[in-house]
Protein backbone atom coordinates (compact mmCIF):
# COMPACT_ATOMS: atom_id res chain seq x y z
CA UNK A 1 0.00 0.00 0.00
CA UNK A 2 1.58 3.29 -0.62
CA UNK A 3 1.55 6.40 1.27
CA UNK A 4 -1.10 7.99 -0.75
CA UNK A 5 -3.62 4.99 -0.53
CA UNK A 6 -3.27 5.10 3.09
CA UNK A 7 -3.45 9.13 3.67
CA UNK A 8 -6.79 8.29 1.54
CA UNK A 9 -7.85 5.40 3.74
CA UNK A 10 -7.10 7.79 7.11
CA UNK A 11 -9.29 11.07 5.58
CA UNK A 12 -12.10 8.14 5.22
CA UNK A 13 -11.95 7.14 8.66
CA UNK A 14 -11.71 10.59 9.81
CA UNK A 15 -14.50 11.29 8.08
CA UNK A 16 -16.54 8.61 9.24
CA UNK A 17 -15.65 9.48 12.68
CA UNK A 18 -16.95 13.03 11.94
CA UNK A 19 -20.00 11.99 10.52
CA UNK A 20 -20.89 9.13 13.78
CA UNK A 21 -19.53 11.57 16.56
CA UNK A 22 -20.83 14.73 15.88
CA UNK A 23 -24.32 14.42 15.28
CA UNK A 24 -24.08 12.55 18.47
CA UNK A 25 -22.76 15.15 20.45
CA UNK A 26 -24.91 17.61 19.11
CA UNK A 27 -28.29 16.07 19.01
CA UNK A 28 -26.99 14.32 22.89
CA UNK A 29 -26.04 17.62 24.06
CA UNK A 30 -29.64 19.76 22.53
CA UNK A 31 -31.63 16.72 24.18
CA UNK A 32 -29.94 17.62 27.08
CA UNK A 33 -30.68 21.37 27.39
CA UNK A 34 -33.89 20.77 26.56
CA UNK A 35 -34.51 18.08 28.83
CA UNK A 36 -33.08 20.47 31.31
CA UNK A 37 -35.66 23.45 30.43
CA UNK A 38 -38.26 21.19 30.84
CA UNK A 39 -37.54 19.15 33.19
CA UNK A 40 -38.46 16.22 31.27
CA UNK A 41 -34.85 14.00 31.81
CA UNK A 42 -34.00 11.97 30.34
CA UNK A 43 -36.63 11.83 27.36
CA UNK A 44 -35.72 14.47 24.90
CA UNK A 45 -31.45 12.83 25.52
CA UNK A 46 -32.98 10.17 24.71
CA UNK A 47 -34.41 11.16 21.47
CA UNK A 48 -31.41 12.89 20.49
CA UNK A 49 -29.24 10.02 20.91
CA UNK A 50 -31.58 8.14 18.45
CA UNK A 51 -32.16 10.65 15.98
CA UNK A 52 -28.25 11.36 15.94
CA UNK A 53 -27.77 7.29 15.78
CA UNK A 54 -30.46 7.36 12.61
CA UNK A 55 -28.85 10.23 11.25
CA UNK A 56 -25.66 8.85 11.34
CA UNK A 57 -26.69 5.52 9.70
CA UNK A 58 -27.87 7.38 7.16
CA UNK A 59 -24.93 9.44 6.16
CA UNK A 60 -22.69 6.71 6.65
CA UNK A 61 -25.34 4.22 4.36
CA UNK A 62 -24.50 7.10 1.83
CA UNK A 63 -20.73 7.74 2.31
CA UNK A 64 -19.75 4.28 1.78
CA UNK A 65 -22.15 3.69 -1.17
CA UNK A 66 -20.48 7.02 -3.27
CA UNK A 67 -16.86 5.36 -2.16
CA UNK A 68 -17.84 1.48 -3.18
CA UNK A 69 -19.87 3.04 -6.63
CA UNK A 70 -16.33 5.01 -7.04
CA UNK A 71 -14.59 1.91 -6.62
CA UNK A 72 -16.52 -0.08 -9.32
CA UNK A 73 -15.60 2.63 -11.77
CA UNK A 74 -12.38 3.07 -11.13
CA UNK A 75 -12.44 -0.97 -11.36
CA UNK A 76 -14.12 -0.79 -14.64
CA UNK A 77 -12.03 2.03 -15.87
CA UNK A 78 -9.19 0.20 -15.62
CA UNK A 79 -9.74 -3.10 -17.41
CA UNK A 80 -9.34 -5.31 -14.72
CA UNK A 81 -11.93 -6.45 -12.97
CA UNK A 82 -11.71 -6.80 -9.35
CA UNK A 83 -15.51 -8.42 -8.28
CA UNK A 84 -16.44 -12.01 -8.63
CA UNK A 85 -19.99 -10.38 -10.47
CA UNK A 86 -17.20 -8.61 -13.01
CA UNK A 87 -14.63 -11.57 -13.27
CA UNK A 88 -17.80 -13.50 -14.46
CA UNK A 89 -18.76 -11.34 -16.88
CA UNK A 90 -15.20 -11.59 -18.86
Amino acid sequence: MTHKNMWGLVGIAWNLGYVIALPLIGFALGGRFVDKLLGSSPLFFLVGVLAATVLSTVLVYRKVSILIKDEEDDSRNSGTPKTPKERSHN
